[in-house]
This record gives C-alpha cells, sequence and structure tokens, in this order.
C-alpha cells in the first residue's frame, strides 16, 4: 500500500475496529471509493503476478492459497460498495458504479484469461498427490474455472470474449441500477417507505 493511501483518511486502508469487522458506514464517504478500488486492483494485479513469477514449484498453498487469500484490499470495498448500490439509489453510487464496472471487467478478464497463472494452477491440479478431498475440489474448480473463462480460445477469440464480458457487466449493473430505481419508485407511489 502506498504511503498515499496510507495517509489519505480513507476508511478503506485501515483496520476496522468495529463489531464483527463491520463496515463504519458512518465514515465512508463517496469520495472514499474509486481510489480504494484502484489501488485495490492494483494490488491484486501484483499478488497475481508474484504467483506467475514465483520460481517455487507450483502447489496448493504456493498457487491456489495465495491466489484465494489474494485481492482482500479489492473485495473490501466492493463488498461495501455492491450493497451500498444494492439499496442506495443516489446519483453519485450509480456513477461511481459505472466508472467501477468496466475496471472490475477488465481485471476479471485480465485474471481469468492469464495463461501464466493458468499454467500454475494446471500444474497443481495434475499433480494433486497429499492433497485433502477439500483441496481437490477447490482446484478442480479453479482448473475449470479457467476453461469456462475462454482460455483455450485463440487470441483473437478471447479479445473478442473479453469485449462481450464487460458490455455484460455494464449492462447488468444499469439493468440493477434501473431495477432498484422502478422498486423504489413504486413504494412511493404505493406509500412503502423505502429504506
Amino acid at each position: 500500500m502506498s504511503l498515499a493511501a496510507c495517509s489519505s483518511g480513507n476508511p478503506f486502508f485501515e483496520e476496522w475496529d468495529t463489531p464483527y469487522g463491520i463496515p463504519p458506514f458512518d465514515k465512508i464517504k463517496n469520495s472514499h471509493y474509486m481510489p480504494a478500488l484502484k489501488q485495490g486492483i492494483e494490488e491484486y494485479r501484483a499478488e497475481v503476478n508474484a504467483i506467475v513469477a514465483s520460481e517455487e514449484e507450483p502447489s496448493f498453498d504456493s498457487v491456489i492459497g495465495a491466489y484465494e487469500l489474494g485481492g482482500q484490499l479489492l473485495s473490501k470495498v466492493m463488498g461495501v460498495l455492491y450493497n451500498v448500490a444494492e439499496t442506495d439509489n443516489c446519483p453519485e453510487i450509480e456513477a461511481i458504479m459505472e466508472e467501477a464496472t468496466p475496471l472490475l471487467s477488465a481485471l476479471r478478464n485480465e485474471v481469468s484469461m492469464n495463461k501464466g497463472l493458468y499454467e500454475k494452477v494446471k500444474a497443481v491440479y495434475e499433480n494433486q498427490e497429499g492433497l485433502t478431498r477439500e483441496q481437490q475440489m477447490v482446484v478442480k474448480n479453479h482448473y475449470e474455472s479457467f476453461a469456462r473463462s475462454g482460455i483455450g480460445l485463440p487470441e483473437e477469440a478471447q479479445e473478442e470474449l473479453k469485449d462481450i464480458n464487460t458490455r455484460l457487466a455494464v449492462a447488468s449493473q444499469k439493468f440493477g441500477t434501473n431495477l432498484l430505481a422502478e422498486n423504489n419508485a413504486f413504494k412511493e407511489e404505493c406509500g412503502i417507505p423505502v429504506s
């Protein structure tokens, strides 16, 4: 994490000393989301690149474990943002979601079609000796997820799929926003409290 991030007063860059780790909603401002999200994306990208660049023999811990534990800041930000976006139909949150959605889609495409990461996962998948049944299932799920995401497609087809994925993500996000707005409008017409 950068020094600027640490000194920004952004709650996403701090440990939450709250009951059960509940987000401190009273301290989170709309201006905090995008800087934390962008920092989270960079950290996650660096974590994935470290797995790929590692010269350690691919193992459950060094590949699958590291991959599953990655992206903690990004998960922290998106956990809050998704929940707020589904309950608060304000223009500021809508604008944040419109900016965040293509960035997140691009990151998902980048990771799910990362040949280096796939090769590491494949190496663990092909040598599961000593893994528990649960670990084998986790490895299998990750391995098959790469196949479903288009890792085996030719490069041109992958680029086309990335474009489709991004357009679908943006359309889905807009649909969710419109649906929430319609539901809130209906409740107001019926005299039902919105929040």
